[in-house]
């Protein structure tokens, strides 16, 4: 079984690289194994289905938003105080779930956020400079690799 600590910093990561899809793939995993623990915490709304689906459709649009021109970079202020947020989120939801200290989970899934966020933008523009490729089509390999690590994050014990 993946340890807690590797689920939120898998999380976390992918928090960084899409700012939705952290939480969308923390809640679907609580809403799929749900755990008592997390239902009487303040974080019970997270095992919601419709918590799950709102948090899927979120990181589908940004999926899209990502590649459209004007939009922010991700370490902007907003960018990053928003995936330090959501990567707390995701982080804290898998350690309330399993019956360990939100707080860790948060400051996990924030730290490593937070070091995504600037790592893979510093990798998307060097690697699309490197390969004289559009941010586009940089970004949509990046997608990639993010919905990987987050499936990867939430898989279940074989």
């Amino acid at each position: 079984m993946l340890p807690t600590i590797c689920r939120a910093i898998g999380l976390g990561i992918v928090t960084g690289m899409r700012g939705a899809m952290g939480p969308a793939f923390a809640s679907y995993f609580v809403s799929r194994q749900p755990s008592e623990k997390l239902r009487k915490s303040p974080l019970g709304f997270m095992q919601k289905n419709m918590t799950s689906r709102y948090l899927q459709t979120m990181a589908a649009g940004e999926l899209v938003i990502d590649k459209a021109p004007g939009t922010p970079n991700r370490i902007a202020a907003t960018g990053v105080t928003g995936r330090a947020l959501s990567g707390a989120l995701a982080g804290a939801t898998i350690y309330q779930a399993k019956g360990e200290k939100a707080w860790k989970g948060a400051l996990i899934g924030g730290v490593a956020a937070v070091a995504a966020a600037y790592a893979f933008f510093y990798l998307r523009k060097a690697t699309g400079r490197k390969l004289h490729v559009r941010d586009a089509a940089v970004g949509g390999l990046e997608d990639a690799v993010a919905v990987g690590i987050a499936a990867l994050s939430i898989r279940k014990k074989r």
